[in-house]
């Protein structure tokens, strides 16, 4: 029986790509990939599981350098290198919305946070009054009634 292979780390898997296309996966200076660039990659490489090869090109395309490379004009390459297209506006619009939210992402989490206002202290509010309607006074309870939560508790005066 086959045993499963554990799933690789991100960082793994894009040193694996960057090892077997030293010229399409730079991680320092990325250039745009080829649309449709999984599928060549697919039938070429049978070491990496669909999963793995799912998560390195979703890693590598949503690094902040790749995201800055999608310019408007920009070339796209191939697995070997060569120019097959290029960026099209809508493609450098949506990487410059993916940063942008990313860094307002960052800059919120990284933003003090205000200080929560302490909540007030609740004194207990006093019933002067008594609460039951009159008994014998045999068992009637002296005192003062104080409601706290739901809770009465009876203080006896000395």
């Amino acid at each position: 029986m086959p045993t499963e292979k554990a799933p690789r780390s991100p960082s793994a898997l894009i040193r694996y790509l960057s090892g077997k296309w030293p010229i399409v996966f730079d991680a320092t200076a990325p250039k745009p990939l080829k649309i449709g660039i999984r599928d060549d990659i697919r039938a070429i490489e049978t070491e990496l599981s669909d999963e793995d090869l799912n998560t390195a090109l979703r890693v590598y395309t949503r690094m902040a350098t790749y995201l800055e490379a999608l310019r408007p004009g920009a070339k796209r390459v191939d697995l070997a290198g060569n120019q097959v297209g290029e960026v099209s506006e809508a493609e450098a619009a949506t990487a410059l919305a993916w940063l942008r939210a990313r860094l307002a992402k960052e800059k919120v989490a990284k933003s003090p946070k205000p200080m929560a206002e302490p909540e007030p202290v609740l004194e207990p509010v006093l019933n002067l009054t008594h609460s039951r309607t009159a008994k014998p006074p045999h068992d009637r309870r002296e005192g003062l009634v104080v409601e706290i939560k739901r809770r009465r508790t009876i203080k006896r005066q000395p």
